[in-house]
């Protein structure tokens, strides 16, 4: 199956440590305009250039960083470790490359954040390719860095796509439902001759297209509406426990993927209809054109010139300072998308 790419959309606030309530206005952290959360944020970002990050078996670097206007686009390098392997050609006999456990694969990720002057809400978009993106690692990274560097909580959370989430609701167009999980039940794995050690690894995925089984998608109805154990039970099946369920669907000309976890509201992967990996232009451009549209209905409210205004070469080499106590052994990464 071709890889499907796409980005997620996440809000974030600043708030000082234990009063998530006193949201800070972004371009005047402290209430006196001393500090930019722009400026901090795209600081934050330059100074990953400056070494990979690693949290255990998983590696991030950042590889770009420009500021244009309000916003900041950037791109990150993230990897993992911990694999052994042997690599053949084609027409080879014998491996061209051993990988060992130390060796890093990587991909890169791009990322857009936008960071109002007078309003409370940012909005950072991150790239996904098929379920892979950079979440889990960036986003602890930024809000160690931003909270040594302003004394202020970054909180980022996931935006639930009302009007799609509304739409799946009120059409009950469940056309194709996928159950993910991680790690499979020892029968399984003895039916395709995995062993113990590989089988945490393997990844179980099943595809249920509905047709016309109104039973069900409206039983899925309800319980995208309940709370976590409700969505919970949504996940279990046959006995098996999934992580995820998705629901690939089109709102208007917008194709996404509506994602539920036990843990978490339903959130949106906003697809990119390409057979190959989004160029720049394309990617931006996409990104750009669900932010316009998002903007208004979270709060983010941005001044003219928010998408295009160039920076000076002063502001674009501008860096925090990444610590080593910020860098390596104390690394929290989250463990969502």
């Amino acid at each position: 199956m071709a890889t499907k790419y796409g980005y997620m959309i996440y809000v974030f606030r600043a708030h000082p440590y234990r009063s998530p309530d006193e949201a800070a206005v972004l371009g005047q952290l402290g209430g006196r305009g001393e500090q930019d959360a722009l400026t901090v944020l795209y600081g934050a970002l330059q100074a990953m250039t400056a070494r990979r990050i690693s949290e255990k078996s998983k590696h991030i670097q950042a590889r770009t960083v420009e500021g244009v206007g309000r916003t900041i686009r950037f791109s990150v390098s993230v990897g993992q470790s911990g694999q052994s392997s042997e690599f053949f050609g084609p027409d080879d006999s014998e491996p061209v490359f051993t990988r060992l456990d130390e060796h890093i694969e990587t991909n890169v990720r791009r990322g857009l954040i936008v960071v109002p002057s007078r309003a409370t809400v940012g909005l950072l978009a991150l790239e996904v390719h098929g379920r892979s993106g950079a979440k889990a690692l960036l986003v602890p990274i930024l809000a160690r860095l931003f909270r040594k560097h302003t004394g202020l909580v970054l909180d980022v959370d996931a935006v639930a796509d009302e009007a799609a989430l509304q739409k799946f609701i009120a059409e009950a167009q469940a056309h194709e439902i996928t159950l993910r999980r991680t790690g499979l039940p020892r029968d399984i794995a003895d039916a395709v001759e995995m062993n113990a050690e590989q089988a945490p690894a393997g990844k179980l995925e099943l595809k249920i297209t509905p047709g016309r089984l109104k039973h069900f998608q409206q039983a899925l109805i309800g319980r995208l509406r309940g709370d976590d154990p409700t969505r919970s039970a949504l996940l279990q099946m046959h006995g098996l426990q999934f992580d995820e369920l998705s629901v690939g669907m089109e709102v208007g000309e917008r194709r996404t993927t509506l994602t539920v976890t036990a843990d978490s509201a339903p959130t949106f992967i906003y697809d990119i209809r390409t057979q190959e990996i989004p160029d720049e232009q394309r990617f931006y451009d996409e990104v750009l054109s669900s932010v316009r549209e998002m903007a208004p209905a979270v709060g983010v409210n941005v001044t003219p010139g928010w998408d295009n205004e160039k920076w000076s070469d002063d502001a674009q080499q501008f860096r925090l300072n990444l610590l080593p106590e910020e860098s390596d052994d104390d690394a929290e990464p989250d463990t969502t998308q």
